[in-house]
């Protein structure tokens, strides 16, 4: 014991010794450059296995050429899409540049801001919700037996705030107006002086600000497109879920095959790997920005407070993801759907003659479901036909169209789809790492 003793301490001595003089045991060595390799940040690799030349196809020439005249025209950066048929996904495809700065080619991997077709992701989130009982579509929202129904909620006495039940949210009657008559979820500066906290204002901030405001419509009775319904609902997902919307979203999806999907940030040093940099139109206005600096900024970031409008216009998606999540609620037989048969009618059946008042989806009827998003920097469609053909389709760039340029976009796709008169036989859903690679 005594000799393993000086062997030890001779041993310390002449590693410190050596260090004294500059020279490092290769111990020690080995040691130092572990830490340092620790020390350094991992950069993400691509290893996506679905790329373009996997829809490079003599069938799709033709329509190649429309979408690259139609980017053209409308000075669109980067575009990517991808169409289902029967199950099928026969067609993912990326054009232009997810950066120009860079000069970085869009491929099918790159996450884009999908704008209001969130509120289809979220309406699904509630729909899975109510099958597994936790919430009912006609329970009541807020009061003592609502479902946000904790202590900071309780004080606001107006009688038709106690009214608004779940479906009312989804379908756009939950018959709010505000001092600003406007959409809440975008004056975050006003909101942010009015409740004299630091802007961006969080929407735990707005809804309460909000709860102070007049619900002018009995709830049910009148439609206004509202944004600040949906990221109630995020609310609602939370306490029946129990736990954060993003969270409880991202784990319902992922036997979907749905694992990239997340909620987008405000500000560019802090997008998502592969998540495509946005662009407006030439002639698009700045505004101020919502961190209250008082500089005049770009919509497609600082100016636009995304990170509270999570549930009604946040989530990061692919034109894939939005389709594995279309084929599991469309209703056909040719894939399992996740959602019930009664969940699907309840939330496609209109509750009027406008088809307007359905659940997540912007409109439907017995040719087509869709839903379409515009925001600073993005324009989307996402629809899904009788004749079993679905599709998405996003881009990197809005124009002076605003909201009316996913018009533009789904006339583009009916004419293209048109012009395909034989249709690929391969699933890209099941194209795997090993056939990436060519």
């Amino acid at each position: 014991m005594l000799k393993n003793f000086w062997i030890y301490f001779g041993g310390v001595v002449l590693t410190s010794w050596l260090s004294s003089c500059g020279v490092k045991s290769e111990k020690v060595r080995e040691v130092s450059l572990d830490k340092e390799v620790a020390a350094q940040p991992t950069k993400p690799t691509i290893d996506f296995p679905l790329r373009n030349h996997h829809s490079n196809y003599n069938e799709t020439v033709k329509f190649d050429t429309l979408i690259h005249r139609f980017m053209h025209y409308w000075d669109v950066q980067g575009l990517s899409l991808g169409i289902v048929k029967d199950g099928k996904l026969l067609y993912a495809k990326a054009y232009g540049e997810a950066d120009t700065i860079n000069h970085e080619k869009t491929a099918p991997y790159h996450l884009f801001r999908t704008a209001s077709v969130s509120k289809l992701v979220t309406a699904v989130a509630i729909m899975k919700l109510v099958e597994a009982k936790k919430i009912r579509l006609d329970q009541a929202v807020f009061g003592k037996k609502g479902i946000l129904n904790d202590t900071a909620y309780l004080h606001y006495n107006n009688p038709r705030l106690l009214k608004i039940k779940v479906e009312h949210l989804l379908t756009h009657t939950g018959g709010w107006r505000n001092v600003y008559r406007t959409d809440p979820m975008f004056v975050p500066l006003a909101v942010a002086k009015r409740m004299q906290v630091k802007s961006p204002p969080s929407f735990e901030t707005t809804l309460k600000f909000m709860l102070t405001q007049e619900v002018a419509f009995e709830p049910g009775k009148f439609y206004d497109y509202s944004n600040f319904g949906y990221c109630v609902l995020g609310k609602v997902v939370e306490k029946a879920a129990g736990m954060p919307y993003e969270k409880y979203v991202q784990q319902i999806l992922k036997p979907l095959g749905i694992e990239r999907m997340r909620l987008s940030k405000n500000r560019m040093q802090d997008q998502a790997f592969t998540e495509v940099r946005y662009y407006e139109h030439a002639n698009a206005e700045k505004k101020l920005s919502c961190y209250n600096t008082g500089d005049s900024v770009a919509r497609t970031y600082d100016a636009t407070n995304i990170e509270a409008l999570g549930p009604a216009g946040g989530w990061l998606a692919t034109p894939t993801d939005l389709l594995r999540l279309v084929t599991a609620i469309d209703g056909f037989s040719t894939l399992p759907d996740f959602l019930t048969p009664e969940s699907i009618r309840a939330m496609t059946t209109p509750r009027d003659s406008s088809e307007k008042k359905v659940l997540g989806w912007k409109a439907c009827n017995a040719q087509r479901w869709w839903r379409t998003g515009s925001l600073a920097g993005t324009g989307i469609v996402v629809k899904r036909r009788q004749d079993g053909i679905s599709y998405a389709i996003v881009t990197n760039t809005s124009t002076w169209r605003g909201p009316g340029f996913s018009y533009e976009l789904e006339g583009l796709m009916r004419r293209g789809i048109k012009t395909i008169k034989q249709w690929p036989q391969k699933d890209l859903f099941l194209v795997t790492d090993s056939t990436a690679v060519q």
